[in-house]
């Protein structure tokens, strides 16, 4: 089994870099399930259900959000089965009123074999902007809920601190197929297997690979300035598509992490 994560979307120049590179990497690197980061892709922050549909049709066949799972209403009040929200979200027991929106995670039945790959999203509490459980105390009882599932889980740890995710790797290793990190969208060169469990701090962004997080350059200068926000220009230099595949074997064993990166040679700058 062949697992192709793709590192965060951002902006517009990260649903024109998948749209335009993802059929010839699931061809050329023989994938057999596509997870797909799409915490920034509408706007350069959340997920529209316009945006979450669109990738679905281009080859994902699971999304995963972040801690801006919610930005977007039209997907909180109609939310898409195959986009994952982090787990680890604070509810209150039976309280349906205010139930949280959304899939913490789900098993995807994959047509060839009759394979099934769980996959799941933890949010980390460092500086979070939302209100999550301690996912330490959350991770046992998600692996032992897919593992009776599958073999093959995947879970997705969106966290801002690399020594929360070093950390969380080594409670998960050798439980599930990997756990891959995101939030960042900066490529981390730290990939490696932990007893059976491929894992790496960051997989990177999919966008624009010069910019700051996908974001144009100049925006980002003028906010660390003034302290005002601005997210209206999309960044488009050096798109590419950035993440990981990971190789398992029958028990679900990770066999290799490899990080991908795929330049975009058609001008997007429309």
């Amino acid at each position: 089994m062949r697992i192709l994560y793709i590192a965060e979307l951002t902006g517009k120049a990260g649903i024109f870099a998948l749209k335009n590179t993802l059929s010839d990497i699931k061809k050329n690197q023989n994938i057999g399930f596509t997870i797909v980061c799409a915490d920034g892709a509408t706007g350069g922050n959340g997920l529209g259900r316009h945006h979450a549909g669109y990738i679905k049709k281009l080859g994902a066949d699971a999304i995963t959000m972040g801690d801006c799972c919610f930005y977007k209403k039209d997907l909180v009040e109609n939310w898409a089965p195959y986009v994952l929200r982090p787990y680890n979200l604070s509810e209150i027991p039976g309280d349906d009123k205010n139930k949280v929106p959304g899939f913490g995670w789900r098993v995807f039945n994959i047509s060839v074999n009759e394979i099934k790959v769980a996959v799941a999203v933890l949010l980390g509490t460092n500086f979070s902007r939302l209100r999550a459980d301690n996912p330490f105390v959350k991770l046992p009882v998600l692996l032992e809920k897919l593992n009776t599932q599958t073999c093959f889980t995947v879970l997705d740890f969106h966290a801002w601190a690399t020594g929360e995710k070093k950390t969380l790797f080594a409670c998960a290793a050798g439980s599930c197929t990997a756990v891959i990190g995101s939030h960042s969208k900066v490529q981390t060169a730290d990939e490696e297997i932990l007893n059976g469990t491929a894992v790496i701090c960051d997989a990177g962004r999919t966008g624009s690979a010069e910019s700051v997080g996908g974001s144009d350059i100049a925006s980002r200068i003028k906010e660390y300035r003034t302290g005002i926000p601005d997210w209206t220009r999309d960044a488009w230099d050096k798109c590419e598509v950035q993440g990981v595949i990971v190789e398992a074997n029958s028990k679900g064993k990770a066999l290799s992490i490899e990080r991908i990166k795929v330049p975009v040679t058609t001008n997007g700058t429309n």
